[in-house]
């Protein structure tokens, strides 16, 4: 399902605004009422989700209804929800299934102006482009995450996996792209830090934003070592022009699913 074309829809054809009662997820109690603009909505519970509601972080243990076309619909939204105190007391699986083995170094001092990109330890690398010519060993990487989505096969993904597969076998595996032709080839209008969520900047890290993207990832010496998506609907001219230029594979680790041209 399209879920962008859900909410173009629902903005066009219903209020702006969707109420949303949140749950205790441990107490059963109702813990308060919100009219939140529907962009700022979750409309997807088919994996582990953080939402953030009057300036408070929950996890989201189950929803109802969980369909984007029902949300929409019906403007109305029930979570059950953990804060970060009642996780410490009732710890779910894993947010993710797969992680990249090394962590980014970090810098308390950003390099661009423009706008800042956060992102999670557990989303870092999740998106990635690589180099087509190693599909045989991302295969066999991801061969090992299958077990990991299968098991969660027909239980509430929303609580977590019970399992984490650290990527090893691709953990070396670079692209190596001139910074600046890159941004000239993506006609990228904007350049941005990257920085760990409550932490400091990721050193020599980038986010570049065109259009209809948003890009970000590393560099060494002017040159794109790590290039990720920040979310990916579909293939379109901008994603082929990359994917073909510098002959790369668009690798979703979470989804263990890979796109190609």
């Amino acid at each position: 399902m399209n879920y962008a074309k859900v909410l173009d829809a629902a903005l066009t054809l219903f209020p702006k605004k969707i109420k949303v009662t949140c749950i205790d997820g441990i107490t059963g109690q109702q813990i308060g009422t919100y009219k939140l603009p529907l962009s700022q909505v979750p409309l997807a519970f088919n994996k582990p989700v953080t939402t953030t509601i009057d300036e408070q972080e929950w996890r989201v243990i189950k929803a109802d209804p969980v369909n984007a076309d029902d949300i929409a619909i019906f403007k109305r939204l029930t979570l059950h929800v953990l804060n970060k105190d009642q996780l410490q007391q009732m710890p779910l699986g894993h947010h993710v299934p797969t992680r990249h083995a090394s962590n980014p170094l970090t810098t308390p001092t950003p390099f661009y102006q423009q706008f800042t990109v956060n992102i999670s330890a557990d989303d870092w690398l999740q998106m990635e482009f690589l180099p087509v010519q190693s599909l045989p060993l991302i295969q066999e990487e991801m061969a090992l995450i299958d077990p990991v989505l299968l098991a969660e096969n027909g239980s509430n993904p929303l609580l977590g996996y019970e399992n984490l597969h650290i990527r090893d076998l691709t953990s070396n595996l670079v692209v190596d792209i001139p910074f600046d032709t890159f941004c000239a080839t993506i006609q990228a209008n904007q350049k941005g830090n990257l920085r760990l969520t409550e932490g400091d900047f990721i050193d020599n890290g980038f986010a570049l934003r065109t259009d209809n993207y948003e890009y970000y990832g590393t560099v060494e010496n002017n040159r794109i070592i790590h290039l990720c998506l920040s979310a990916f609907d579909g293939i379109d001219d901008e994603f082929m022009q990359v994917a073909t230029t510098w002959e790369l594979a668009l690798v979703n680790w979470c989804q263990a699913s890979i796109t190609t041209v």
